[in-house]
């Protein structure tokens, strides 16, 4: 909203600057130019690969089940779950 305001103001000839607009509507200046930065999750593939082979052959086994069987890490093979295809 407040980088809206900002680039409509430019072409009026009105320069504001950020700093002074989050001043005035009481928002951190820190929320407005955040951008969240997601990685990639990382996959082992020494693990994959049985988990893939446990999900194929028992696809009603759930996560949990998964992980305690052969004794891995649920939170592991719940990402490995996320990325099935």
């Amino acid at each position: 909203m407040i980088r809206a305001l900002h680039e409509g103001l430019l072409p009026d000839g009105v320069k504001v600057s950020l700093v002074k607009l989050c001043a005035w509507f009481g928002v951190p200046r820190r929320r407005v130019c955040y951008k969240p930065v997601r990685t990639a999750p990382k996959v082992d593939l020494r693990f994959a690969e049985p988990i893939r082979a446990m999900i194929g052959e028992t696809p009603s086994f759930g996560y949990r089940r998964v992980a305690f069987l052969p004794g891995f890490n649920k939170n592991t093979v719940q990402r490995i779950f996320q990325r099935k295809p």
